[in-house]
């Protein structure tokens, strides 16, 4: 039986759409530099020194040991592309704040680049394994699967400390929406207003 179209379609723009499509990569790539700067501004909010050894729990991670794991990730994700594996900076410590963020950046800037020149094939099909302390923990995912995982975990993370934040004495910062401080802000604006 041969199809008849009322309206032929035209299959050039149907072909040229496909192209304009974002890859998963690419929408990775988006998604971790939107994220940058949420996770920044939650690295800024923290005051140094001794606060930073806070804990809300003796099981908890510090103030301190949630920055350098977040900050460890970035660092992770350009080994598994450049080396094809991952030796988890499980321990890492990147000092005061201020160089953490600093590292945190250049390492963000440099995955961006060392991704933009990955193909697809190496996005979906590589076999990365992750090593923790040289212990095999992970075997054979995907540079994908990794890059979803770390940036996901960054952003759980970035929750975790960010409720740190105020107990602290830190300003809670604009994550996904405005904090308690700017509410208070704008609303004795548009009290002394009226």
């Amino acid at each position: 039986m041969d199809f008849v179209f009322i309206n032929k379609p035209n299959f050039n723009t149907i072909t040229s759409l496909k192209h304009s499509f974002m890859t998963n990569k690419e929408f990775f790539i988006q998604c971790w530099q939107n994220e940058l700067p949420k996770t920044i501004g939650a690295l800024k909010a923290l005051p140094d020194g001794e606060k930073l050894s806070y804990r809300p729990a003796p099981k908890n991670r510090s103030a301190k040991e949630l920055v350098d794991h977040i900050v460890a990730h970035a660092e992770d994700l350009i080994e598994a592309v450049e080396d094809g594996v991952i030796n988890h900076r499980a321990a890492a410590n990147y000092g005061d704040t201020e160089n953490a963020i600093h590292v945190f950046e250049t390492a963000s800037e440099k995955l961006v680049s060392v991704l933009q020149n990955v193909d697809e094939s190496q996005w979906n099909e590589s076999k990365i394994d992750m090593y923790v302390f040289g212990m095999k923990l992970i075997e054979g995912k995907s540079l994908s699967d990794f890059c979803w995982m770390f940036m996901n975990d960054v952003i759980h993370h970035r929750g975790q400390l960010s409720s740190y934040i105020r107990p602290i004495g830190g300003v809670q910062p604009y994550i996904y929406g405005p904090t308690a401080e700017m509410v208070e802000e704008m609303m004795a604006k548009m009290a002394s207003a009226n």
